[in-house]
């Protein structure tokens, strides 16, 4: 059953050509932070990329890990402070964690992220995105650094976590890649195929 709901949904989407691809998609720790870089083109307008980036109350339209959002707090000079909760299953253990967050646009397609220790599940944290037109299309490059301040069994080891980083992100980057042509979509049917393809993943 979850598997024909996503073939449906995901053979809409293939139904018009396209070049979108993860170019690049690192995960490095560095003594207790973990280091991503990520690097991938869409075909589709930087300002309807940056649109779905930005729509802090939907993101768990880009991955279904993500339980919760919601701006918390409109500082009202461009920059908003938005909570995250993720919930993310490691073979069997699953956790809760969340992040709050401070977001700036700084209007040249640039997001500028600063994480709120007090207020998350992590001792530090800061990401930029960068969204540029690449042709008809858009370039996405993403650098983040977090320190997790939480508890993990200790069978679960830098290889594992890493594994699981990448899994999550390359979901977000067919979930971000699937909501620019999908506007013609109910919003039900995105978050369903995406909480199937979640499910999915969780099985594996």
């Amino acid at each position: 059953m979850l598997k024909t709901l996503l073939a449906v949904v995901m053979g809409l989407v293939s139904l018009t050509a396209h070049a979108s691809q993860l170019v690049r998609l690192d995960v490095d720790q560095k003594a207790n932070s973990y280091a991503v870089y990520v690097v991938m083109e869409l075909d589709a307008p930087a300002e309807k990329v940056r649109a779905i980036l930005t729509d802090y109350a939907h993101l768990d339209r880009l991955n279904a890990s993500i339980t919760a959002s919601k701006i918390m707090d409109d500082k009202g000079d461009g920059t908003v402070r938005v909570l995250t909760r993720f919930e993310n299953c490691i073979v069997f253990f699953c956790m809760t964690v969340q992040r709050v967050e401070d977001i700036t646009e700084d209007g040249q397609g640039r997001i500028l992220v600063t994480l709120v220790p007090d207020a998350s599940s992590f001792r530090s944290g800061q990401a930029l995105w960068e969204v540029t037109s690449n042709g008809s299309g858009s370039r996405v490059i993403h650098r983040a650094t977090l320190e997790p301040d939480f508890w993990l069994p200790p069978w679960i080891g830098t290889a594992i976590l890493k594994a699981t980083m990448r899994r999550e992100i390359r979901a977000s980057f067919e979930n971000l890649e699937c909501l620019t042509r999908m506007d013609a979509l109910p919003y039900a049917t995105i978050q369903t195929a995406a909480v199937a393809e979640h499910q999915l993943n969780m099985a594996h």
